[in-house]
Protein backbone atom coordinates (compact mmCIF):
# COMPACT_ATOMS: atom_id res chain seq x y z
CA UNK A 1 0.00 0.00 0.00
CA UNK A 2 1.64 3.51 -0.78
CA UNK A 3 0.93 6.20 1.43
CA UNK A 4 0.42 9.62 0.14
CA UNK A 5 3.05 12.24 0.76
CA UNK A 6 1.85 14.75 3.58
CA UNK A 7 2.61 18.45 3.26
CA UNK A 8 5.30 19.66 6.08
CA UNK A 9 3.09 21.46 8.44
CA UNK A 10 4.15 25.12 8.83
CA UNK A 11 5.97 26.43 11.83
CA UNK A 12 4.37 28.76 14.30
CA UNK A 13 6.05 31.38 14.97
CA UNK A 14 7.14 30.56 18.33
CA UNK A 15 8.99 27.41 16.99
CA UNK A 16 10.64 29.21 14.43
CA UNK A 17 12.22 31.60 17.32
CA UNK A 18 12.92 28.80 19.57
CA UNK A 19 14.69 27.41 16.02
CA UNK A 20 16.71 30.64 15.59
CA UNK A 21 17.56 30.75 19.48
CA UNK A 22 18.44 27.09 19.73
CA UNK A 23 21.19 27.97 17.38
CA UNK A 24 22.52 30.35 19.69
CA UNK A 25 24.73 27.47 21.77
CA UNK A 26 28.53 27.91 22.11
CA UNK A 27 27.56 31.86 22.15
CA UNK A 28 30.75 34.86 22.43
CA UNK A 29 29.74 38.73 21.69
CA UNK A 30 30.54 41.94 22.55
CA UNK A 31 27.44 44.37 23.41
CA UNK A 32 26.60 47.71 23.70
CA UNK A 33 23.24 48.23 26.14
CA UNK A 34 21.71 51.80 26.21
CA UNK A 35 18.50 52.27 28.71
CA UNK A 36 16.09 55.42 27.44
CA UNK A 37 13.57 56.78 29.51
CA UNK A 38 11.53 59.84 27.96
CA UNK A 39 13.41 58.92 24.22
CA UNK A 40 16.79 59.88 26.13
CA UNK A 41 19.69 57.80 26.81
CA UNK A 42 19.99 57.70 30.92
CA UNK A 43 22.50 54.86 31.16
CA UNK A 44 24.92 53.27 28.28
CA UNK A 45 27.17 50.00 29.05
CA UNK A 46 29.63 47.94 27.18
CA UNK A 47 31.37 44.73 27.71
CA UNK A 48 30.94 41.05 26.74
CA UNK A 49 28.65 37.48 26.78
CA UNK A 50 28.73 34.11 26.80
CA UNK A 51 26.17 31.67 26.25
CA UNK A 52 26.68 28.03 26.63
CA UNK A 53 23.18 26.76 28.02
CA UNK A 54 21.77 26.41 30.53
CA UNK A 55 24.57 28.87 31.93
CA UNK A 56 25.52 32.62 30.58
CA UNK A 57 28.06 35.36 31.50
CA UNK A 58 27.58 38.68 30.99
CA UNK A 59 30.40 40.68 31.58
CA UNK A 60 29.91 44.94 31.77
CA UNK A 61 33.49 46.65 31.39
CA UNK A 62 32.27 50.03 31.27
CA UNK A 63 31.42 52.54 32.90
CA UNK A 64 31.14 50.15 35.98
CA UNK A 65 32.92 46.66 35.59
CA UNK A 66 30.24 43.68 36.32
CA UNK A 67 30.54 40.16 35.91
CA UNK A 68 26.98 38.00 36.28
CA UNK A 69 26.93 34.56 36.24
CA UNK A 70 23.41 32.86 35.22
CA UNK A 71 23.46 29.06 36.00
CA UNK A 72 21.08 26.06 36.90
CA UNK A 73 19.48 27.29 40.35
CA UNK A 74 21.07 30.30 41.19
CA UNK A 75 22.78 33.54 39.75
CA UNK A 76 25.95 35.51 41.15
CA UNK A 77 26.79 38.87 40.49
CA UNK A 78 30.23 40.23 41.42
CA UNK A 79 31.04 44.01 41.50
CA UNK A 80 34.84 44.80 42.00
CA UNK A 81 34.76 48.32 42.24
CA UNK A 82 32.65 47.16 45.87
CA UNK A 83 34.63 44.19 46.04
CA UNK A 84 31.02 42.49 46.80
CA UNK A 85 29.71 39.02 45.60
CA UNK A 86 26.10 38.69 45.71
CA UNK A 87 24.48 35.13 45.36
CA UNK A 88 21.03 34.99 44.77
CA UNK A 89 19.02 31.24 44.54
CA UNK A 90 16.20 31.20 42.03
CA UNK A 91 13.77 28.33 41.57
CA UNK A 92 12.18 27.03 38.49
CA UNK A 93 8.93 29.23 39.35
CA UNK A 94 10.91 32.53 39.31
CA UNK A 95 9.92 34.99 37.05
CA UNK A 96 10.79 34.69 33.23
CA UNK A 97 13.57 36.78 32.06
CA UNK A 98 15.32 37.66 28.71
CA UNK A 99 18.71 35.72 30.03
CA UNK A 100 15.81 32.84 31.16
CA UNK A 101 14.97 32.89 27.67
CA UNK A 102 18.14 32.93 25.88
CA UNK A 103 19.22 29.87 28.03
CA UNK A 104 15.77 27.80 27.70
CA UNK A 105 13.68 28.94 24.68
CA UNK A 106 11.55 25.79 24.92
CA UNK A 107 9.71 28.25 27.71
CA UNK A 108 8.45 29.83 24.34
CA UNK A 109 5.98 27.31 23.64
CA UNK A 110 4.06 27.93 27.11
CA UNK A 111 1.23 29.73 26.90
CA UNK A 112 2.89 32.62 28.89
CA UNK A 113 3.83 34.75 25.51
CA UNK A 114 2.08 36.15 22.71
CA UNK A 115 4.69 35.64 19.41
CA UNK A 116 4.53 38.12 17.27
CA UNK A 117 7.17 38.29 13.88
CA UNK A 118 7.86 41.26 11.13
CA UNK A 119 10.47 41.47 9.00
CA UNK A 120 11.97 40.33 5.58
CA UNK A 121 14.05 37.12 4.89
CA UNK A 122 17.23 38.31 6.29
CA UNK A 123 15.74 40.86 9.28
CA UNK A 124 13.33 39.10 11.59
CA UNK A 125 12.02 40.52 14.51
CA UNK A 126 9.98 38.33 17.04
CA UNK A 127 7.93 40.58 19.51
CA UNK A 128 6.77 38.39 23.11
CA UNK A 129 4.07 39.82 24.58
CA UNK A 130 3.56 38.35 27.79
CA UNK A 131 -0.03 37.42 28.79
CA UNK A 132 0.37 37.15 32.35
CA UNK A 133 1.37 40.26 34.82
CA UNK A 134 3.92 38.78 36.76
CA UNK A 135 6.33 39.24 33.53
CA UNK A 136 9.21 41.58 34.92
CA UNK A 137 8.95 43.54 31.24
CA UNK A 138 5.81 44.33 28.98
CA UNK A 139 7.58 43.36 25.81
CA UNK A 140 10.54 42.16 24.51
CA UNK A 141 11.77 42.19 20.81
CA UNK A 142 14.42 39.74 19.59
CA UNK A 143 15.78 40.03 16.45
CA UNK A 144 17.99 38.14 13.75
CA UNK A 145 19.87 39.35 11.01
CA UNK A 146 20.85 36.63 8.34
CA UNK A 147 19.99 33.96 11.26
CA UNK A 148 22.17 36.06 13.28
CA UNK A 149 21.27 37.07 16.94
CA UNK A 150 21.48 41.39 16.14
CA UNK A 151 19.53 42.97 19.07
CA UNK A 152 17.34 42.75 22.45
CA UNK A 153 14.82 45.96 23.17
CA UNK A 154 12.93 45.22 26.45
CA UNK A 155 10.57 47.61 27.69
CA UNK A 156 9.69 47.56 31.22
CA UNK A 157 6.52 48.52 33.15
CA UNK A 158 8.11 51.88 34.33
CA UNK A 159 8.14 52.75 30.83
CA UNK A 160 12.32 52.47 30.31
CA UNK A 161 13.20 50.97 27.48
CA UNK A 162 16.68 48.82 27.48
CA UNK A 163 18.57 47.97 23.97
CA UNK A 164 21.29 45.92 23.68
CA UNK A 165 23.23 45.61 20.26
CA UNK A 166 25.59 41.91 19.92
CA UNK A 167 28.57 42.97 17.51
CA UNK A 168 31.68 40.25 16.82
CA UNK A 169 29.42 37.41 17.27
CA UNK A 170 30.71 33.72 17.29
CA UNK A 171 28.54 30.67 17.68
CA UNK A 172 29.18 26.87 18.25
CA UNK A 173 32.16 27.67 20.22
CA UNK A 174 33.90 25.45 22.74
CA UNK A 175 33.40 27.43 26.05
CA UNK A 176 35.66 26.42 28.73
CA UNK A 177 33.74 25.53 32.01
CA UNK A 178 35.92 27.73 33.90
CA UNK A 179 34.44 30.87 31.72
CA UNK A 180 31.09 30.51 33.94
CA UNK A 181 32.43 29.86 37.48
CA UNK A 182 33.51 33.35 39.49
CA UNK A 183 37.02 34.03 41.04
CA UNK A 184 36.70 36.51 43.17
CA UNK A 185 39.92 37.80 45.60
CA UNK A 186 39.83 36.80 49.36
CA UNK A 187 38.27 39.82 51.28
CA UNK A 188 35.51 39.94 48.90
CA UNK A 189 31.83 40.52 50.75
CA UNK A 190 29.48 37.49 50.05
CA UNK A 191 26.00 38.45 50.33
CA UNK A 192 23.48 35.53 49.84
CA UNK A 193 19.69 36.41 49.25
Amino acid sequence: MLLAALPLQAKTVSEELIAYMEGLEGLRSNFEQNVYANGLIIESSTGSMALSKPKLRWQVDTPFPQIIIVSPGRVEIYDPDLSQLTIQEIGPDQTETPASLLMHPERLLTSSYQVNQVGSQDLRVFQLLPTGSSALFQSLEITFEKGTLKSLQILDWQQQQTEIRFQNIFVNQDLPPSLFQLAVPEGTDVIRG
